[in-house]
């Protein structure tokens, strides 16, 4: 059994996004249930809360909702808690990105560590949970199984193309592989956030 994750808190992506995600995914990997974290602050420490909810002995495969799927994104599944080795930029903070995560079963401790002294946690890993993950949990990466636009502009041969860094506004490169704002026919532009 696999759970598809999405956390969709504050205004910063409109219900477009989760539905993009969900169209993408079509053909790409099936899945038993789509959870959809809502509540929260709109914040990158919103992503924690999936940690919380959740944990039942089954496998969970959470994506950002501002990437791109081309492919099958079933070799993504993991037992063990996995996210993104950020190869395509020089490590800063952290090494890592999480972008896509995946892990079976119960790992509230992620959620729980960080809230145990959450007004400290929030300063010492300002820059987001990243960091935090890099310096306080155990982990396993993925070996290269996507890129991020931001760093490298140009197609790479991967299921799964980053967007982060406020380049969601260049989404439409892909523009095939998306949804739009209608029900399913081809965007050239993205709908308003």
């Amino acid at each position: 059994m696999v759970n598809l994750v999405l956390v969709r808190s504050g205004n910063k992506y409109n219900d477009w996004y989760e539905h993009n995600i969900v169209h993408m995914i079509e053909g790409n990997l099936e899945y038993d249930e789509l959870i959809v974290i809502k509540d929260g602050e709109g914040s990158v420490y919103d992503k924690l809360k999936m940690f919380k909810l959740c944990k039942d002995d089954e496998n969970y495969l959470y994506f950002d909702l501002d990437i791109i799927i081309k492919g099958s994104v079933c070799h993504l599944v993991r037992d063990k808690f996995t996210l993104l080795h950020a190869w395509w930029r020089r490590e800063f903070h952290t090494p890592l990105n999480s972008s896509i995560m995946s892990w079976k079963g119960d790992h509230s401790h992620i959620y729980d560590k960080f809230y145990e002294d959450e007004d400290y946690n929030r300063l010492k890993y300002y820059r987001g949970i990243d960091e935090y993950i890099f310096k306080e949990i155990e982990y396993q990466t993925y070996e290269k199984v996507c890129w991020s636009w931001s760093w490298h502009r140009k197609k790479l041969d991967y299921p799964v193309c980053l967007f982060n860094h406020d380049t969601t506004s260049e989404m439409h490169v892909y523009e095939e592989y998306m949804l739009d704002g209608r029900g399913g026919e081809i965007v050239s532009q993205l709908p308003s956030t």
